[in-house]
């Protein structure tokens, strides 16, 4: 499987746990990290390099008041598609 495969992949789950998120909680922060993450995963479908960026998506969603605690499935796929995206 290549990078952009995992990526895409890490992506799509992402967007399930977070639109899960949004269904208890509906915040602008959701609204906004699903909007990019829609975009990321559109532009690497096509194989084109996307200036979307989700630099910093896990210290701001730390900011909110969503968090329910380090282990919370969202804080961990965030942070991993983060890490990701960096290496990329």
């Amino acid at each position: 499987m290549t990078q952009n495969n995992q990526t895409i992949l890490q992506i799509k789950k992402v967007i399930q746990l977070a639109e899960n998120k949004k269904r208890k909680q509906n915040h602008a922060f959701l609204n906004t990290l699903l909007n990019k993450l829609h975009t990321l995963k559109y532009d690497l479908e096509l194989g084109k390099g996307s200036q979307q960026s989700i630099n910093g998506a896990l210290r701001a969603y730390f900011d909110t008041n969503l968090v329910e605690s380090y282990e919370e499935p969202l804080v961990m796929e965030l942070d991993r598609l983060e890490s990701m995206l960096k290496k990329a």
